[in-house]
């Protein structure tokens, strides 16, 4: 069956403006204890960026499965944005070596290996290199089509939170944080109980 792939999600499958992308590699032989270990400097990537980038790039969640007894690889991960940008924006706060450093130890090793060297190498790919951010938005179309090869799209998919981003979500913990100061403020009591105000008091005691 061949694949549509769509500006929103690619290969992937959409609910409200999240999409889902579900990559499956095969682990070379010998190789499971590498990759776990790979996987948790990339993670670590992802936790130390500032959480307004990775908020911008669109990532809902990404995680690794490996399964079969060490034999494959899952990659899972959800998006806001269309996904050519996510991909482009992951591969610039990321950086091409982190990609290549959990990858290496899959079937798509020497595809991407040629990849790498298409594009000038490791070093042209890195975030120290002085004109990275050019090179890896030029690289990213070929790390799209790696992880497309690969990729197989969700029968069904369905997300409760599909219809808000997580700038809404942030924004609305952060106006229920503010708010719930003001509560508990009694200096806020005579404002609080304007008419105008009860449709928020309502809100904030269910």
């Amino acid at each position: 069956m061949t694949s549509i792939v769509d500006k929103k999600s690619g290969k992937g499958l959409s609910d409200g403006v999240v999409s889902e992308l579900a990559a499956y590699f095969d682990v070379k032989p010998g190789h499971e204890e590498e990759l776990r270990a790979a996987l948790g400097r990339f993670v670590e990537v992802l936790r130390a960026s500032d959480p307004a980038e990775t908020i911008k790039t669109g990532l809902r969640d990404s995680r690794h499965v490996i399964f079969d007894e060490g034999r494959r690889l899952l990659w899972a991960t959800t998006f806001e944005t269309d996904w050519d940008p996510y991909l482009e924006d992951a591969l610039l706060i990321v950086g091409a070596p982190h990609f290549f450093d959990w990858m290496q130890h899959t079937s798509q090793a020497d595809v991407l290996l040629q990849w790498l060297e298409d594009n000038g190498g490791l070093d042209a790919l890195d975030k120290n290199h002085p004109d990275f951010e050019a090179n890896a938005r030029k690289a990213s179309a070929g790390l799209k089509k790696i992880i497309q090869s690969v990729q197989t799209p969700a029968a069904v998919y369905f997300n409760p939170l599909g219809v808000v981003t997580m700038s809404q979500i942030i924004k609305g913990q952060l106006l229920d944080m503010a708010f719930q100061q003001v509560l508990d403020d009694p200096a806020a009591e005579e404002a609080l109980s304007h008419p105008v105000l009860k449709p928020l008091l309502d809100l904030a005691a269910s």
